[in-house]
């Protein structure tokens, strides 16, 4: 299954679309020169990005929102009023926070997963927090800074109780449950943080033409004040970002 900013089942920017598949794309929420200024930053601030895959070209930053030099980046999502316009409204115009789950991305692969807490840190979530009458209410808002067409997802999954012990429970056994969203440089793919979805491989990261024009992802995640995955995730990733940090000093 294809979609496009043009088609879908239902407008995919439209709430509607997030609440009943799980995401939606924002098209156009920023121009060229906001691009380009948004890459170069990145670019001249790959010291802070560390190698966490095998392709050599692969670069993260868990919590790039601490850098006084990056924090601009960061206002860009956090502070746009059209994203959050969007998010409060399906939170029927709760109050929201940003968590302090934040990701800049360069060449890095992605296999099936969903955006909650998992393998040691899922023991700060719970069935009830996650799919229970209050669970939900936390989406994670990520720029793309230049065409996107491996986002896969799978619609309607974010409603499902999973297990979060590891990645391997998430993995699509039908290929006709999975869409694939086609984004462009600019456009704000909102992303239920509970929604089963995976990016590129690493085979596809390996490609030599990546290393001279890296594909660069930015995202931060916003909560509804109030709900109880936004407090469980918010103290939950400090521990998980603190362990990212020993691991990549």
């Amino acid at each position: 299954m294809m979609l496009s900013n043009a088609g879908g089942f239902l407008n995919m920017s439209s709430s509607d679309h997030l609440k009943k598949h799980g995401f939606a794309v924002l098209p156009n929420l920023f121009n060229q020169e906001q691009i380009a200024f948004a890459r170069k930053m990145v670019l001249d601030n790959m010291h802070l990005l560390k190698n966490t895959r095998p392709t050599v070209s692969s670069r993260h930053l868990a919590g790039f929102h601490r850098h006084p030099q990056l924090e601009s980046l960061h206002c860009m999502l956090a502070s746009n009023p059209d994203i959050c316009r969007f998010i409060r409204d399906v939170l029927d115009d709760m109050d929201i926070v940003t968590i302090g789950l934040s990701d800049i991305t360069i060449n890095r692969s992605q296999e099936w997963h969903c955006d909650l807490l998992r393998g040691q840190f899922s023991t700060y979530l719970n069935d009830e927090i996650c799919w229970g009458e209050r669970g939900g209410g936390v989406y994670k808002a990520l720029l793309y800074l230049q065409e996107g067409k491996t986002l896969a997802t799978v619609p309607g999954s974010h409603v499902r109780r999973i297990s979060l012990e590891d990645d391997q429970c998430v993995i699509p056994q039908n290929p006709d449950s999975i869409a694939y969203v086609h984004v462009n440089p600019g456009d704000v793919v909102i992303i239920d943080l509970r929604l089963i979805h995976r990016g590129s491989t690493e085979a596809e990261m390996q490609s030599l033409a990546l290393a001279d024009n890296p594909k660069i992802l930015i995202s931060t995640v916003f909560g509804g004040v109030g709900y109880p995955l936004t407090n469980a995730m918010e103290v939950g990733n400090f521990h998980r970002l603190m362990a990212w940090i020993t691991k990549h000093p």
